[in-house]
């Protein structure tokens, strides 16, 4: 594993330019963790940790796309089916809760929201 994730953006010359080259890297790490999470699972944390430091030293924030595939309670990867548990739940609204094996922590997705319409809901406005 290689620790010197920061000095590789050495030539890059603003603060702005290193984030977005940065932001790029953290996204390509996350992708090739959660592809790799069925083959290698231990390679594929140490991606993703590095990617969070990555993520925590330069402020960015990860899309919201591969923002589920991070455990809200240890931190490290979730990937359903390897090692979290996906639930339906039925309800109003309707929720997703994925359970990471490695803490327990219940990471709770809401499918859809009511219908608001200027501030009532339920009721149709003539």
């Amino acid at each position: 594993m290689v620790k010197t994730f920061g000095r590789n953006l050495q030539g890059v010359r603003t603060r702005k330019a290193a984030r977005e080259e940065a932001a790029e890297l953290v996204r390509r790490l996350t992708e090739s963790s959660v592809s790799l999470a069925r083959k290698d699972l231990g390679m594929a944390k140490e991606q993703a940790a590095l990617a969070r430091r990555v993520r925590l030293r330069f402020n960015i924030r990860l899309d919201p796309s591969l923002k589920r595939y991070t455990c809200r309670g240890c931190k490290s990867l979730i990937v359903p089916g390897v090692n979290a548990r996906v639930r339906l739940g039925h309800g109003r609204p309707a929720v997703i809760r994925i359970t990471c094996s490695e803490c327990g922590c219940v990471n709770r997705k809401i499918l859809r929201r009511p219908y608001i319409r200027s501030g009532k809901v339920g009721k149709s406005v003539s």
